[in-house]
């Protein structure tokens, strides 16, 4: 047998044809069979009259022993007998090589080669892209500093508002502002004001406001609390006038104004106490405040009495925390016309609101006193 050992599928091929027709005929008469379909002059090649060539030819002819591992005595042989083909570092192999590497690339097992895991694709991608951003950073004409602002943009620029003073927490390394950087320069008409500077004269520029690459203001996506600045307390109660009418007074630690059938009480608590530390005790001739286990704010015994009722009642004494630093009383008086247990409105008038208060001048409550009524029923 011509060809017993495994060969290549194209030599299989080509050797069909020669084995049909020369089967038992020398070597040279296969290999000239061979030049004439592919046009090679074998006469030519440098193998011609080499020392292996004539041996492969003395074994074929029967001049030496067949080679152990030959099957029946024949003879068998491949085309590493004929020729071991061009050195490793010959750039005829290039082509192969880009073959190989279009293969890996795809995840494709090439010619002995293996499938690539999904990292090792990964990280091919990843190289890829690496490669084609440096060449298009290249043939763009970007300098470093252009580049990371662009990088900055694209990852974390729509949701971030970015100035001078804060652009070193979002770029890595070191980047020139806007307003220093010569691309963005040329990019105005004018260049930027300096305000790290500190310049603030009278003709210094505001702040121009931030805008996204549309030119569009960028405004935060939340409104920003609303600072309430709160008057001072009973700033806008007139104390003298209250007095005047007998209709209250203005204390520094509290104040009170009444109607026909209502007393209103406010006393002043430490500002920011929430109304969980308060403890608040409401009795029919007496009321008692404090915060916490600390000295109470007010411990005073009523005038007259009050109509303390209960939750269930519509006409209950009640108290609620203002601002947390004013403390609301509501008091129902006990002796009202409503109630139907005093003949005229004035038997319901306070002269003081405290048994240690000093009482008005008058023994009669004043015409103002009754215009409260008026109010009540509108």
């Amino acid at each position: 047998t011509f060809c017993s050992s495994p060969l290549p599928v194209q030599l299989r091929l080509w050797a069909r044809p020669a084995i049909a027709m020369a089967c038992g005929s020398s070597v040279d008469e296969f290999v000239h069979y061979r030049g004439e379909l592919q046009n090679v002059r074998w006469e030519e090649s440098p193998l011609a009259g080499s020392a292996r060539w004539t041996a492969l030819r003395a074994v074929a002819g029967g001049g030496a022993p067949a080679p152990a591992g030959g099957s029946g005595g024949g003879f068998s042989c491949g085309w590493d007998d004929v020729d071991d083909g061009p050195a490793e570092d010959d750039p005829s192999w290039h082509a192969f090589d880009e073959l190989r590497d279009a293969e890996e690339t795809s995840g494709k097992p090439g010619a002995g080669g293996r499938k690539l895991t999904r990292k090792e694709r990964e990280k091919k991608r990843d190289e890829e892209q690496l490669r084609e951003a440096r060449e298009s950073i290249r043939k763009r004409g970007w300098t470093e500093n252009e580049v990371k602002w662009r990088s900055w943009l694209a990852r974390r620029g729509h949701d971030v508002m970015v100035n001078d003073w804060n652009l070193y927490r979002h770029i890595d390394g070191e980047c020139t502002p806007p307003s220093r950087d010569p691309f963005w320069l040329n990019a105005n008409d004018k260049p930027l004001p300096d305000y790290e500077a500190g310049n603030d004269g009278p003709n210094e520029e505001a702040e121009p406001p931030m805008t996204n690459l549309m030119g569009e203001v960028i405004k935060p996506k939340y409104e920003p609390p609303r600072i309430r600045t709160l008057p001072a307390l009973w700033s806008d109660v007139d104390g003298a006038r209250l007095a005047e009418e007998c209709l209250g007074r203005k204390a520094e630690a509290y104040c009170w104004r009444q109607t026909t059938s209502m007393v209103y009480l406010e006393v002043r608590v430490p500002e920011g106490t929430p109304a969980r530390d308060l403890r608040v005790e409401m009795r029919p001739s007496h009321l008692r405040v404090s915060v916490g286990s600390a000295a109470p704010l007010l411990d005073e015994e009523l005038h007259m009495r009050i109509y303390v009722g209960s939750n269930a009642d519509d006409q209950s004494s009640v108290w609620e925390l203002q601002d947390r630093r004013c403390l609301v009383f509501h008091l129902v008086k006990w002796h009202r016309l409503e109630a139907g247990n005093v003949r005229d409105a004035s038997r319901t008038w306070w002269r003081q609101c405290f048994a240690s208060e000093e009482p008005f001048e008058n023994k009669v409550p004043t015409n103002a006193y009754y215009d409260t009524r008026k109010e009540e029923r509108r």
